[in-house]
């Protein structure tokens, strides 16, 4: 019950009611997907013009600040115990924050926060190539020394080095994968390829 008052709670805290107005129309149904649908392009870019104007809350696990609405993607929704908003402007570390998210994870739940420059020191063994991170499906477009994750939620961590086409440059992506319970049944599926036995 908790994890959908939270999915419910957070949009409206951290972005407008109102539906958008995309290239003049506004979306008010579901596309419906079958083999002959066109292709649908969808702009899933945080600088867009929908987000630029974005009023973030700031987030509070236990009576700590550990940053904005961006590290809810990495903690327990399941070991929230309640959720409670402030309406109140404060500053932390040079940035604004519209309003206070309050979490209270359940009292046998202790979330390690660290950030994603530490997670690398602890976990992996990177050469100095650019890092791009990504948490589940959504890439991090922030700060990696300050950008906290908890710890305790992180399933796997999958380390990926892509080449470009453009200056044979090398890319570290580091893919974190929460213990969300889809992802762990997704994890413990067999999958067997081929057709030979």
């Amino acid at each position: 019950m908790k994890k959908y008052i939270f999915a419910l709670i957070l949009p409206l805290v951290t972005f407008n009611v109102s539906s958008q107005d995309i290239i003049g129309k506004k979306m008010t149904t579901k596309p419906n997907y079958s083999e002959s649908s066109e292709i649908k392009v969808i702009y899933k870019d945080s600088l867009n013009k929908f987000h630029s104007n974005k009023k973030t809350a700031g987030i509070f696990v236990n009576g700590i600040f550990v940053g904005d609405e961006n590290v809810l993607n990495t903690i327990n929704s399941e070991k929230i115990e309640s959720l409670n908003i402030k309406k109140e402007n404060f500053e932390k570390n040079g940035k604004e924050y519209h309003g206070k998210i309050l979490v209270k994870m359940k009292s046998e739940y202790n979330p390690k926060f660290i950030t994603l420059k530490e997670l690398i020191v602890k976990y992996l063994d990177l050469d100095k190539k650019p890092i791009v991170f990504q948490i589940d499906e959504d890439v991090v477009n922030q700060d990696h020394d300050n950008y906290l994750v908890d710890e305790s939620f992180i399933l796997k961590i999958i380390l990926k080095k892509i080449q470009t086409t453009e200056k044979n440059t090398e890319i570290n992506l580091v893919k974190l994968i929460t213990k969300t319970s889809e992802n762990i049944k997704k994890a413990n599926t067999i999958r067997i390829k081929g057709s030979e036995i």
